[in-house]
């Protein structure tokens, strides 16, 4: 017979419940509601005295933009389409300067610069250049830290994009070598071997680089624009001379000023020697394309540096540099259509653009300059000049985006010190290089933040840390070193 089956007892409890109703708002409707009430709270606002209904209320459709690319309910393109389409719609825009904001100078400019550093990273030349530099410094840590550093000095003029240059190039190269040398992510105890100081310096010299182009993030050409609609005109060659010298003084002590911040374990590091051979020997004799993408690369430097005397401005120069690359089969359309970094930041940099210039154009930016640079009347103009330099680079610990804290507060800060009575380039290129800079303070400051932040050598605390102890340096570099240098190129 077959045994007759168990029986199984049944749990005694109560019979399910139907789940309550939820009360409150669905998660991650804040990041909507906060930019449309902030919008529709300015809107209402009367216009302060001496300012224009359209002005005031053309600030209302910008600062809501802007908190919304804060707030992130969608992406920054998106919250861009949507800002300038509520524009038009309350009749602060036309259509048409909608349609006319992609087609820019300086929006094609960023976009060919994306096109060009997919040709640096696809042919293999930007990690190759890093991989010699390793071999040749690679004896000790501090000689890694300046090969980082001047890896990112050769590349960052043709590639706007800091995420790409962190993520694409650098962070692979010093993973493997912190790992090489036994430092690992993973382990608490092996972190602060050598892996934590290569990656802040890899980390600290992206910044740097960044403010010393303007091609070297996409963020610089609204800073140009911007500084074009109060009447400053910046060239490449003007920026990245006026940066160079205090720009190369921060990469200087950079690897030194990490000893004392984020200390190695290890100081003498002459396996990194042998594993750049080794991957160097892994890729090969430099190919064809590597060598096509390095004569480009270096005739876009000269016609960048050049170019106003042979009357090929920088955007000619870059589209000269992407047609080669296209002939000579580096790049295809393909690659170029899969670059969909630089197709995001044509809509969102170009409409920003055109909603930061509507405002100039209204008389907000000159009504605030004269409205609160009364209040600074009679301070000294350096007070003045720091003051609201200090100001613009530490309140970036409440922003996550480089873009957004540029066009919410330069051109009012640039304003502010026109209005003091500092010279209009000073104040313009100042801004546009601390815009960078000021990254530094946090992990969520700037687009190679999170890549390197993620690799997980550093803790929150050092990073913060790190970055805090740099900003005094660099604001010392760019705000003392700087306008000593300004005044000798003529500028004050």
């Amino acid at each position: 017979m077959a045994p007759s089956p168990a029986k199984v007892s049944q749990p005694t409890s109560s019979p399910p419940t139907s789940p309550k109703p939820s009360v409150g708002l669905p998660a991650g409707v804040w990041k909507y509601l906060v930019p449309v009430a902030v919008g529709v709270v300015l809107w209402f606002l009367p216009a302060p005295a001496g300012l224009q209904p359209k002005a005031w209320h053309m600030f209302a459709v910008f600062v809501a933009t802007i908190a919304g690319i804060m707030t992130a309910p969608l992406p920054m393109s998106v919250v861009a389409i949507i800002g300038s389409t509520i524009g038009v719609l309350v009749g602060v825009l036309s259509f048409a300067d909608v349609t006319r904001s992609t087609g820019t100078d300086l929006v094609w400019l960023v976009m060919l610069a994306f096109f060009i550093s997919r040709g640096v990273i696809k042919t293999g030349l930007g990690r190759r250049i890093a991989l010699l530099f390793m071999r040749l410094l690679g004896k000790r840590t501090t000689g890694l830290g300046y090969g980082l550093v001047l890896t990112e000095l050769v590349i960052s003029p043709a590639m706007p994009s800091i995420t790409a240059r962190a993520g694409g190039v650098m962070l692979p190269i010093t993973r493997a070598i912190a790992e090489v040398l036994g430092s690992h992510a993973d382990d608490p105890q092996s972190r602060a071997k050598v892996g934590r100081y290569l990656i802040l310096c890899a980390f600290h010299a992206n910044i740097i680089t960044a403010g010393m182009f303007i091609t070297a993030m996409a963020g610089n050409p609204l800073a140009v624009k911007l500084a074009a609609d109060q009447g400053v005109s910046i060239s490449w060659l003007d920026w990245a001379v006026a940066a160079s010298l205090p720009g190369l003084l921060c990469l200087a002590v950079i690897p030194i000023a990490m000893l004392w911040i984020a200390p190695p374990q290890v100081r003498r590091t002459p396996d990194a020697i042998d594993l750049a051979q080794k991957e160097l020997a892994t890729m090969g004799p430099i190919s064809a394309r590597e060598i096509i993408m390095a004569a480009i690369f270096v005739g876009l430097l000269v016609l960048w540096v050049f170019g106003d005397d042979l009357g090929v401005g920088a955007t000619l120069a870059a589209a000269i540099g992407v047609s080669l690359l296209f002939i000579s089969g580096v790049l295809t359309w393909q690659d170029a259509l899969n670059e969909k970094s630089a197709w995001d930041t044509m809509i969102w940099i170009g409409l920003l653009i055109m909603l930061a210039s509507k405002l100039n154009e209204y008389g907000m930016v000159s009504w605030f300059g004269k409205e609160f640079g009364a209040h600074l009347a009679g301070f000294p103009r350096l007070a003045v000049y720091m003051l609201v330099a200090a100001i613009y680079v530490y309140i970036h610990y409440f922003f996550a985006s480089a873009t957004a804290h540029i066009s919410a507060l330069f051109p009012l800060s640039m304003a502010l010190m026109v209005a003091a009575g500092i010279p209009p380039f000073v104040a313009a290129v100042a801004l546009g290089i601390l815009s960078n800079v000021n990254g530094c303070l946090t992990q969520y400051g700037i687009g190679s933040g999170p890549v390197m932040f993620g690799a997980g050598y550093v803790t929150q605390g050092e990073w913060w840390k790190a970055g805090f102890l740099m900003s005094l340096f660099y604001m010392v570099a760019w705000l003392v070193v700087g306008p000593l240098w300004w005044k000798v190129l003529g500028h004050i």
